[in-house]
């Protein structure tokens, strides 16, 4: 599609700049030296590469500015003129070549200068071949690129703490997380989506103290979550009121690292409770994960990360406790307490080594809130003073907060916690009633599958529409509208070109035999034809809202397109064309919410 179209217009363009222009400029170069000739001309050469135009061709914002456009200010520099001079040569002097088979075979039918730019427009048979041709022959993995093949990615998502319930904070580690993940797939690499669970440190001693003094008194048996949950805020209420039982906590943990049996067992019981009730909720955001590491996986290989640390002269003792020094750029990274515990820097360490050694991690990324920043900035310049160059390729894809209008702050601890479960079954409610109003004809069972599919879809979408390292507010009224910038309005356009399909009676053939009447079928086309670098780039930004964004300005393209324009019932040879755009738009549509895990119903 674009991509493929720009490499190809790259290989054209290399070939004319490396020939007709620079051999109308060696004209100019008379009174240069044979050996500033040659520089200048070795100079040019380098920058008219296939690869080197490839990264600087881009599309310009308006269609009326052509579908691609080349900067030549790298020409004009080494050259020393000016770029709209450089600009007004090279279109001449490629004007004079658009009727040539090669230019014909490209598609490309017009070329303008624009200040230091070349403009370029190709023939609507040209793009549609490309559009049309990538939608037969790629199907599902439309957009598809090879450029990680052979490469492995591990992430870490999700990643909830055992014995809390999941609340709408985890949403975002969560569902960006897995974008994250999909996304890296489109683009070749083999992707392992690492659950590093929250299942040891001294809360476990807390709470196996709390479950052996007051368990009996709670339904473990029918209701084991909320009975662990309750527990929990309960030790926290009494350790108010009597301190002395924060020691007793540490004291059942610290047992529980000797390896007392009895506290295993109970400590097991709770990670175990804990990843059924996490499964739902990861089912109904189709999430999912490929191993299960918690912390508690990497207890044996802590003392082999110290052994390395001292070895290498990097553990110092700083109040009894283990650190390395980072030097003025950040505080020491605390390895060991003084009283004998590890922390979450000691067992990162060891994860990151794992992954890299035993999971054969290519990048190795870690999708955590923003104020865990300095905390990986730690643990990963450890592991480059460690020598380990592989340190380059560990990412932390830092997202910002939730924030409500209330300004509520959440505390697990106090109880005081959105639950992301209820903010889900709320979005769903509210869903249910406004498809039961606009589709009173459906089943019940149609009406749950459609408001699960919009109300989960919708709250997922406001989450991945904004850039992640920003904070998010939650707003009912803006993530559950059917119109603007929200995930139900993007499922609507999706309905629309179903329903359009159901009514034509047939598969659209992928035809490019009419020239477009339009300008809105061209602009449609334009947009749809960006797909596949649209991956490429919410890919290397980690940024699935770059994705989230295209889809609402495909949405707003194609309703200009829909408004503007008579589909059905038009002669023949238009019917068919338009409902050719109507298939492709239904189908970037369906692909990028899959991408971003959101379900694409038939109706609504």
């Amino acid at each position: 599609m674009f991509k493929q179209l720009r490499q190809e217009t790259s290989l054209y363009l290399s070939d004319f700049m490396s020939h007709s222009v620079l051999n109308e400029l060696r004209k100019s170069w008379t009174m240069e030296s044979p050996e500033k000739q040659a520089s200048l001309a070795e100079q040019f050469l380098v920058a008219s590469s296939a690869d080197a135009l490839d990264r600087v061709l881009e599309k310009p914002k308006k269609l009326e500015h052509g579908h691609l456009a080349l900067p030549l200010f790298p020409f004009a520099k080494v050259l020393r003129m000016g770029p709209p001079q450089l600009a007004a040569l090279a279109a001449g002097l490629l004007k004079a070549k658009l009727q040539e088979a090669q230019a014909e075979k490209l598609g490309l039918i017009g070329v303008e200068p624009a200040g230091g730019f070349l403009n370029l427009t190709f023939s609507d048979r040209a793009l549609q071949q490309r559009l049309f041709g990538a939608l037969v022959n790629e199907g599902e993995r439309l957009g598809y690129s090879t450029r990680g093949q052979g490469k492995r990615i591990v992430i870490d998502y999700s990643s909830p703490n055992v014995a809390k319930p999941m609340h709408v904070g985890h949403l975002r580690a969560t569902v960006i997380g897995q974008a994250i993940r999909n996304i890296a797939e489109t683009q070749g690499y083999e992707v392992i989506g690492l659950n590093h669970l929250g299942d040891w440190g001294v809360q476990f001693g807390k709470l196996a103290w709390a479950y052996k003094e007051w368990g009996s008194q709670y339904d473990f048996k029918n209701k084991p979550f909320q009975s662990l949950f309750e527990i929990y805020v309960r030790f926290h209420e009494e350790a108010e009121k009597s301190p002395e039982l924060e020691a007793k906590g540490s004291m059942v943990f610290k047992n529980l690292e000797d390896g007392d049996t009895a506290i295993a067992e109970i400590w097991k019981m709770f990670v175990d409770i804990s990843l059924v009730e996490y499964q739902r909720l990861w089912d109904l955001l189709g999430v999912k994960h490929d191993l299960v590491r918690g912390e508690s996986f990497y207890n044996s290989r802590l003392k082999v990360v110290e052994e390395m640390l001292e070895k290498k002269g990097l553990l110092e003792q700083s109040q009894g406790a283990s650190v390395v020094n980072l030097g003025e750029e950040m505080p020491p990274c605390l390895i060991r307490k003084s009283d004998g515990a590890s922390l979450y820097a000691t067992r990162d360490l060891a994860s990151a080594i794992y992954r890299k050694e035993d999971l054969k991690a290519d990048l190795n990324l870690y999708v955590v809130g923003v104020d865990q920043s300095l905390h990986f900035k730690q643990v990963f310049k450890v592991l480059e003073k460690c020598g380990f160059e592989w340190a380059k390729d560990c990412h932390h894809i830092a997202f910002g907060m939730y924030r409500f209008k209330e300004g509520m702050k959440m505390s697990t601890r106090k109880g005081q916690v959105v639950f992301l479960e209820d903010v889900l079954n709320q979005a769903i409610e509210r869903t249910a009633e406004v498809v039961a109003e606009k589709n009173p004809n459906l089943s019940a069972v149609e009406r749950a599958s459609i408001a699960r599919d919009v109300g989960v879809g919708a709250v997922a979408f406001n989450d991945l529409l904004f850039d992640r390292v920003k904070n998010v507010e939650f707003d009912w009224d803006r993530i559950l509208s059917f119109e603007g910038d929200s995930g139900p309005y993007v499922q609507y356009m999706y309905v629309r070109c179903a329903s359009l399909i159901r009514k034509y009676g047939k598969e659209p053939k992928m035809t490019t035999d009419r020239t477009l009447s339009a300008p809105e079928e061209r602009e449609l086309v334009r947009v749809l034809m960006a797909y596949d670098d649209i991956l490429e780039t919410a890919f290397d930004g980690f940024k699935p809202n770059v994705l989230a964004q295209y889809l609402l300005e495909v949405c707003a393209v194609f309703s200009r397109f829909y408004h503007n324009n008579r589909i059905l019932g038009e002669e023949a040879s238009v019917e068919e064309s338009r409902m050719a755009l109507v298939r492709a738009t239904k189908e970037i549509l369906h692909q990028g919410l899959k991408h971003l895990s959101i379900r694409t119903p038939e109706f609504m």
